[in-house]
């Protein structure tokens, strides 16, 4: 099957695809903004104080919520099914966008650790042995601890990175891009809801 419509996406369906990509960056920035607010609340406490533990929470849960939208919103440049029209489509949106191959949202593991969460727990269970376990994380990477520690998720506050199952991502590097998008898919739905070209 080709597609027939040039340049991917027929021009009065472009607004279709800039109001359902805003609703996924919206709701990463609202996620970015969480965390912070829980970062800067947080930072006032006791790190082992009932306060902090529910700051903690909140930027665990704020950080994964992050990352899965930006996941949501790679699938518009990088289509699971790998044919016609998700091709022609995702290649307009990257031109519009201004989003490269090098882009972080391209992170097949970051999208891979999220829809496959099931899987990825079933085998961090099956690697655990004997040391401490901690269900979640929040604070300055490198603590020293005394046993082998097995971390369910972390978020390293003081180089902004996310780990999940033993893997680490640059939370920064995904914000930063998806602010990029928001603001030129918001430039597009203010003058009359049509994609543009931009320099990459």
């Amino acid at each position: 099957m080709t597609n027939m419509i040039p340049g991917g996406i027929w021009p009065p369906h472009e607004a279709f695809y800039i109001e359902s990509m805003l609703h996924s960056t919206q709701a990463a920035l609202r996620a970015a903004e969480e965390v912070r607010g829980a970062l800067n609340a947080g930072s006032k406490c006791a790190p082992s104080s009932p306060e902090w533990h529910e700051y903690a929470f909140t930027i665990i849960n704020g950080v994964q919520a992050l990352i899965a939208h930006a996941a949501a919103v790679s699938r518009y440049f990088w289509p699971a099914r790998n044919k016609e029209p998700h091709l022609s489509r995702a290649a307009r949106l990257k031109t519009s966008l201004g989003v490269t191959e090098s882009s972080p949202l391209r992170n097949r593991d970051l999208r891979n650790h999220l829809e496959h969460l099931d899987e990825r727990l079933d085998e961090f269970c099956i690697r655990l042995t004997a040391g401490v376990i901690l269900p979640t994380y929040v604070g300055p990477q490198g603590r020293e601890v005394e046993a082998p520690t097995y971390l369910f998720c972390a978020y390293y506050t003081d180089v902004g990175i996310f780990e999940i199952f033993g893997q680490r991502f640059k939370v920064q590097e995904v914000l930063d891009e998806i602010r990029a998008v928001h603001d030129r898919l918001m430039h597009y739905a203010e003058h009359g809801g049509r994609l543009c070209n931009v320099e990459a």
